[in-house]
């Protein structure tokens, strides 16, 4: 199939584009760029943004290889730098910020405003909401939510730049507005409640909240309010978003 390419989009000659490709309108896509197949990159975004070097008019710079999977739908006005790797069925909001050296698994999506500030690694299934920022060295596993104004910090002697990432094991819930300190890890099965400070790590399965966040119950403990037990979410939620386990329902 024939790839759609706007007459003001400017593609890198050395770009690699897959087969049913659309490049919207004032897009601009770096050498060295990997787009896969049936893949959208909307209106005004940037993929494969080069490194500070690059605006020192270094003439001899060498892109880094910067890959975007198949079935990806990258929305207006994103930047997604140089030396990312991205898997497939990718989405993004509008604005979003990927920087250096971040590593995305398949079926992920990132939301508008967020701000991924690179050497971050992301695994499968993946879902950040908008205006997230997630700090540098942050590790995120598969099947973990991340939703509005959340943020990952880490440094913990601010501005010393000992930096030590946080790591967010799979299935967590982070909630609106929380903060985790650096190098905190988020256990498995977890919950973090809206507006927490996390300053310990938070063991698998339990319900953190406060400002420090404080243990209060199991995640199994947890009622909807039909009185229904909806925690480990995996056990309950059968159907959702291709989640592969639906196969089995």
């Amino acid at each position: 199939m024939l790839n759609r390419i706007a007459q003001d989009a400017t593609v890198s000659q050395s770009a690699t584009i897959g087969e049913n490709v659309t490049i919207a309108k004032g897009a601009l896509i770096y050498p060295n760029v990997i787009i896969g197949d049936n893949t959208f990159i909307g209106p005004y975004c940037i993929i494969g943004e080069p490194g500070g070097d690059y605006y020192k008019h270094n003439d001899n710079y060498i892109f880094a290889e910067t890959i975007i999977g198949k079935n990806c739908i990258i929305r207006s006005h994103s930047i997604i730098y140089e030396k990312v790797i991205i898997g497939e069925n990718f989405q993004t909001g509008h604005h979003v910020a990927i920087r250096e050296n971040t590593d995305i698994g398949n079926n992920c999506s990132v939301g508008t405003f967020a701000d991924l500030q690179g050497n971050i690694k992301i695994g499968n299934h993946v879902r950040l909401h908008s205006n997230v920022h997630i700090g540098q060295l942050t590790v995120i596993e598969d099947y973990v939510w991340i939703y509005p104004y959340v943020v990952t910090t880490n440094d913990p002697y601010p501005p010393m730049g000992n930096l030590i990432g946080s790591h967010i094991c799979q299935y967590a819930q982070i909630a609106t507005g929380a903060i985790i300190l650096p190098g905190k890890i988020i256990g498995e099965n977890s919950l973090v409640g809206a507006g927490s400070v996390v300053t310990k790590d938070v063991p698998p399965e339990s319900v953190t909240t406060g400002v420090p966040a404080k243990i209060i119950c199991s995640v199994r403990e947890v009622k909807d309010n039909n009185g229904n037990y909806i925690y480990p979410w995996k056990d309950y939620l059968k159907e959702y978003r291709g989640y592969p386990w639906q196969r089995d329902v």
